[in-house]
């Protein structure tokens, strides 16, 4: 009803007295404002208008047969759908202050007495019909914007399911295509690898048979060849390790770290009894884990700190963790050789090596799988180092 009277720029207002005389009255003195003007002769009828048509303002005598004005006020203010209704009582000969605050109690909002004066009543309903207006234009602007938000979030919905989709596409096509190089891998890897032994024993059954015989410069062709196989079988089992690690199921289990790292470096210590070296490992560190999987990833890390850390005069190996941001990190961490952070792009490469053959050995293999086992359970790994003054390896696990 509102919608329809403002569109049309005809404002509802509802008139009520049971004298036809004093409803024609008013009617004239408020006919020219472009008002939509209804008329009740009861408080009943006013009733049931009300419930009917949304008014901006009512205009109601208080001394009418049956239900009188300020009964018929006090059921509109009893009403959701009317109890903001604007009431203004025109009445005559109800000067009194008792009654006027009777009026108010019932929830009138102003008085007039009759006589009317015209200037201060369209005045009055000039006012109320604006704020009539005021409140239509907010509630359409509302509902222009309910309208919009929920095309908006229709669209965004629609642009969620079509970009999941994708996503959902694309991870099966990445997983299936990771899943197609791994078996690559492998495969080629096993393949290579027979007649790669094959070729490294024949090299060596010749520099053994011919040592005698050979040339100085043919034992070296064949120390050669016998050390490029080596490398190469080393390169392989490497590379076929890399593939087992990413198609080994994940079995996880609550890990002692501690434990684990100071019996591999107890492994190192034996191993290697003339080594002096300085070993800190922090008690307690607990993480949720695949036991063969977290194995490697310490055992690269802790190999790499005991390489590097050849050549140091007082060599340090620390393992230990930290909590960040509510996540507990890992770190191993030693005062060896370092690197340039300038080349961290390479370090998790499989290959990929930031110091040389001559020295310190190695195929570049071992960062790699630590990065893939630790990204297979959830986690992250980053190095931060400086050349000369050691390298720290840092990773995480989901709790």
């Amino acid at each position: 009803m509102m919608k329809d009277f403002v569109n049309a720029k005809n404002i509802p207002v509802l008139l009520v007295d049971d004298r036809p005389e004093n409803l024609t009255a008013l009617n004239g003195l408020l006919e020219d404002m472009g008002l939509h003007i209804f008329t009740a002769d009861s408080g009943n009828e006013a009733l049931r208008l009300t419930l009917r048509a949304d008014f901006a303002l009512v205009l109601m005598d208080v001394q009418m047969p049956g239900m009188n004005g300020f009964e018929a006020a006090e059921l509109m203010r009893s009403n959701p759908k009317t109890k903001h209704l604007p009431i203004i009582f025109v009445t005559a000969g109800m000067t009194d202050l008792d009654y006027q605050f009777k009026g108010y109690d019932a929830g009138a909002v102003d008085y007039l007495i009759k006589p009317v004066e015209p200037v201060i009543l369209r005045s009055k309903v000039k006012i109320f019909c604006e704020l009539y207006r005021q409140r239509y234009e907010l509630e359409l602007h509302r509902r222009n914007l309910e309208l919009l938000v929920e095309r908006r979030t229709a669209q965004l919905k629609h642009a969620t399911v079509q970009l999941e989709e994708r996503v959902e596409e694309r991870t099966a096509e990445l997983q299936q295509a990771l899943k197609e190089l791994d078996s690559f891998s492998y495969s080629v890897s096993h393949d290579l690898r027979a007649p790669l032994r094959h070729l490294n024993s024949y090299a060596n059954i010749l520099l053994e048979d011919c040592m005698a015989e050979c040339s100085g410069q043919a034992k070296e062709y064949l120390q050669r060849l016998v050390s490029v196989t080596a490398k190469m079988d080393s390169l392989i089992e490497g590379l076929l390790n890399l593939s087992r690690m990413s198609r080994a199921p994940l079995k996880l289990k609550k890990l002692n770290l501690s434990d684990m790292a100071a019996e591999m470096l107890n492994d190192l210590l034996e191993q290697h009894p003339k080594r002096t070296l300085t070993v800190t490992i922090k008690p307690g560190m607990v993480a949720k884990a695949d036991p063969v999987l977290i194995r490697a990833v310490l055992d690269n890390l802790l190999s790499n700190a005991w390489k590097y850390t050849a050549k140091a005069a007082a060599a340090i190996i620390e393992v230990g963790s930290s909590s960040r941001e509510g996540e507990v990190q890992f770190f191993v961490r030693d005062n060896g050789a370092g690197f340039d952070m300038t080349h961290t792009d390479k370090l998790f490469g499989a290959f990929q090596r930031l110091h040389s053959d001559g020295d310190y050995p190695g195929i570049g293999i071992g960062l790699a799988t630590a990065q893939r086992i630790i990204h297979r359970h959830g986690g992250k790994i980053w190095a931060k180092a400086e050349p000369g003054k050691g390298a720290t390896f840092y990773f995480t696990l989901p709790d």
